[in-house]
């Protein structure tokens, strides 16, 4: 009953992942970034966790506004060096790409539905000691 429910949650939080991703997208400040860096976090299966910069507060020229450096969301190592479109949100830049809100909300709706699956068919079934219903 313990792993049903633990697919559960894990199901529901890709779910929530997967739609802030969206909402990043459609409702973050729109702006350019510079990748500066990029560092590998996940070994030999790829990804990676990349830092960038991009001004804030309006025009640098003007003095509102000011340069700020900190993680760029979806950016790899092939974009050192370039600038990129991306939405802004929480101190952090989110690209543009689909593939996140694509694949989180896609795998926490599927894990999600087999936990739910197997959470009715577990109280479903009699406890141990005890006879089957009659059908």
């Amino acid at each position: 009953m313990i792993l049903p429910a633990v697919l559960l949650l894990a199901g529901l939080g890709l779910l929530a992942g997967g739609i802030f991703e969206i909402v990043v997208q459609q409702t973050g400040t729109s702006a350019k970034v510079t990748v500066v860096e990029c560092h590998d976090t996940a070994g030999k299966y790829g990804g990676s966790s990349c830092t960038g910069t991009w001004v804030a507060g309006g025009d640098l020229v003007d003095g509102n506004g000011h340069v700020v450096i900190g993680t760029v969301d979806g950016a790899g190592p092939q974009d050192i060096g370039r600038t990129i479109h991306v939405r802004l949100a929480g101190g952090r830049a989110y690209t543009t790409s689909l593939r996140v809100p694509i694949i989180l909300p896609s795998m926490g709706l599927f894990i999600t539905v087999v936990a739910v699956l197997v959470l009715r068919s577990a109280l479903r079934r009699p406890a141990s000691g005890q006879p089957a219903p009659l059908t």
